[in-house]
């Protein structure tokens, strides 16, 4: 859950949404939001804390974590620019038609763009990296530098890498419009984070598994079938963990599907 600790008037910002229960939700809050009419016959919105958006193509929405109202102050000029530049963004997909339909767990995982340690990789290629998964698994956690749920489990998402480094590819992919290579590393070290983080600013990614929630887990298999889509975990079960050891052991993924909990 994304949090914001003051009002900010004007702007919705737009990435990956955690929390999200809706494609169709516009706009959830457990305290008060307001519309305010302007002189377009548009409205913004004013948003108090708890405050998170829905974007229709597979962006995560909500606005930065902050535990002060300075901190979320500063950040009103540089998410402005970036929701300008997200909306152009999904207008012209919108136009074009590029939206994918979803698949599903048991479906073959469609080809798509990531970008890691600076070069741009599908997919598939990732899924041939044997220094990075010998026989192909992969296990993708969406996941962004300003989401509060994800700092809920990344220490664990990072361990997951580091426990299987070798025998799969644990990665966290960041489809947040206009995140950049050098933001996600800085914030990376600065946590002491050392999995691999993709950029996947095109949303493409989570068009094509349905994501609509950050932390939302998939566990793909060695024949690029997808075998787990749902939470990474919960306070009892660790999902994403469990259904790796079932793939790579070739027994049955007992939960293979979760409702996702940004």
């Amino acid at each position: 859950m994304r949090l914001l600790s003051n009002t900010i008037v004007g702007f919705t910002f737009l990435t990956l949404a955690s929390c999200s229960d809706s494609p169709q939700q516009a706009l959830e809050s457990t305290t008060e939001t307001k519309h305010v009419a302007q002189p377009n016959g548009q409205s913004t919105v004013d948003v108090q804390s708890n405050a998170h958006s829905q974007h229709a193509d597979g962006h995560i929405a909500a606005n930065h974590g902050s535990d002060s109202a300075k901190a979320a102050s500063d950040e009103v000029s540089h998410q402005s620019a970036r929701v300008h530049a997200a909306t152009e963004h999904a207008a012209k997909r919108g136009h074009h038609g590029q939206h994918t339909k979803a698949i599903k767990v048991g479906d073959k995982v469609p080809d798509f763009e990531v970008t890691l340690d600076g070069r741009t990789w599908t997919l598939s290629e990732l899924r041939q990296n044997k220094d990075m998964t010998p026989n192909g698994t992969l296990v993708l956690t969406f996941w962004c530098s300003f989401c509060h749920s994800c700092r809920d489990v990344e220490r664990d998402l990072d361990k997951l890498a580091r426990e299987y480094h070798g025998k799969a590819g644990v990665i966290a992919i960041d489809a947040s419009f206009g995140e950049t290579r050098q933001a996600v590393t800085a914030f990376a070290k600065k946590r002491g984070l050392t999995m691999p983080i993709a950029l996947n600013t095109s949303g493409s990614a989570a068009d094509i598994l349905g994501v609509k929630s950050t932390t939302t887990t998939v566990v793909i298999d060695s024949t690029g079938t997808l075998r787990y889509l749902g939470q990474f975990r919960d306070r009892r079960h660790a999902f994403a963990r469990e259904a790796l050891k079932a793939v790579l052991a070739g027994t049955e993924i007992g939960i293979k599907v979760t409702r996702p909990k940004g």
